[in-house]
């Protein structure tokens, strides 16, 4: 019995990811505040800039797996074949245009976080 079951979709292990990025980035833009307002809380930066950027590099390493292992998934051959798209763009970095798209729009609403947090607490 080698009957091999389906792998369960990556999609929301990866909207999780992206989520943790954009959540991260805001609580470090507060934490960032708190703790450049706070004089007992200078010795902290360097433990939290490298747990912020530990994380961050975790996440891309991540996404970077489930973007790999979808692009090598054999796909199943559906029963029609699907139209060919009219332009056969090559990747960027091994991303083709959707995914370049949510990781700009991701980092844009990181940025976007950032400075809204930053302007709110000051």
């Amino acid at each position: 019995m080698d009957s091999q079951e389906p792998k369960r979709s990556s999609s929301a292990f990866e909207y999780f990811l992206y989520a943790a990025i954009v959540g991260e980035t805001g609580l470090a833009a507060v934490i960032y505040k708190v703790i450049f307002g706070s004089n007992e809380m200078v010795a902290f930066r360097i433990y939290f800039a490298i747990f912020y950027f530990a994380f961050l590099a975790w996440s891309i390493a991540q996404l970077t797996m489930l973007h790999r292992d979808r692009a090598l998934k054999p796909e199943i051959p559906d029963p029609e074949p699907a139209p060919e798209p009219a332009e056969d763009t090559p990747p960027v970095r091994g991303l083709n245009g959707t995914q370049l798209v949510i990781l700009v729009v991701v980092f844009a609403i990181a940025v976007a976080t950032f400075s809204w947090a930053l302007r709110v607490l000051r």
